[in-house]
């Protein structure tokens, strides 16, 4: 039996892949595009599907063809271009969830599990924010993690399926470079590699999650047996941009950051991850110090 890892070529995805290949997984990366060299480098444990997540009949055939047993969505588009294109966001972020839930209907597939976000939550909301805030996102990204969720919910109820949702706050890690908080993960990676960076969100803040900490909450979701809960906020600790480039001049004391204060981020600065704590045994592993340290390690053993 396969677990599939939609998106499994993505920033969350990859990593997601080589860490169940650790454990003795096999695994279907079902993705628009050829999985790449490191992926095809894991050997015979991994299988690349390209295939159409809009279209339900490239989900059966994946599962079908490689008996897959759980499944894990990571498909989503960025916020900014679901905030300038409504339509396709709809399509790649929704139609795509409820492709998946219908597949595992029909297929009597195992868990479902749903890379989901805090964007979900009003900007507003206050401090620490705890999944039972009301679900109220100005954005579009947002909206379309709640749809999903909605979905992922009925599904269980009315269907039995298995679902299992994690609402990610801000992930930082090698490999990740686009979003409107994709300057933290830019800086660490540029400044180990002896480059440059320049931002304009110093003393914006936001809870900063490790992806190797993002990563043993999707494995510890699937592992847990019967969760009282559908839906977990999973975070690692709340910091300014300026504290994270601290952090990396500390450990780089030649790094050159060019930090301004113009723009904070649009979202809480911090959530309650207790209900992650007490039901899937979640625990973050490493503070923004230890972060920092091995995603600079990460990418000078490269």
């Amino acid at each position: 039996m396969s677990i599939l890892v939609a998106g499994g070529g993505g920033f969350i995805g990859s990593h997601l892949v080589k860490k169940l290949v650790e454990t003795g997984e096999k695994v279907v990366v079902f993705d628009s595009q050829p999985i790449s060299h490191s992926l095809q480098n894991l050997g015979g444990q991994v299988v690349g599907v390209k295939g159409d997540a809009t279209q339900l009949a490239d989900i059966l055939h994946a599962i079908q063809d490689h008996e897959v047993r759980d499944i894990y969505h990571l498909i989503a588009l960025l916020a900014d271009v679901c905030q300038q294109k409504p339509l396709l966001a709809l399509k790649a972020n929704v139609e795509t969830t409820l492709n998946f839930l219908e597949a595992a209907r029909l297929c009597n597939l195992g868990k479902v599990i749903f890379a989901s976000s805090v964007a979900v939550y009003h900007p507003n909301e206050r401090s620490p924010v705890g999944e039972d805030a009301p679900t109220n996102p100005p954005s579009v990204y947002g909206a379309t993690k709640v749809s999903s969720e909605f979905f992922g919910l009925h599904y269980h109820r009315n269907f039995g399926i298995d679902f299992r949702a994690l609402r990610f706050t801000t992930i930082y890690g090698r490999g990740k470079s686009g979003g409107s908080t994709g300057i933290c993960s830019l800086m660490i990676e540029k400044s180990a590699m002896g480059e440059s960076t320049r931002g304009d969100v110093r003393d914006a803040v936001t809870d900063w999650l490790y992806i190797k900490d993002a990563i043993n909450s999707l494995i510890l979701a699937r592992k847990v047996g019967s969760p009282q809960e559908r839906i977990f906020n999973i975070g690692g600790g709340s910091y300014r941009v300026g504290e994270v480039a601290e952090a990396v001049k500390r450990l780089i004391p030649s790094a050159q950051i060019e930090l301004e204060a113009k723009r904070l981020f649009p979202w809480p600065p911090s959530y309650d991850w207790k209900r992650a704590e007490r039901e899937l045994g979640y625990k973050p592993q490493f503070n923004l110090e230890s972060g920092v340290k091995d995603f600079i390690e990460e990418v000078r053993k490269s």
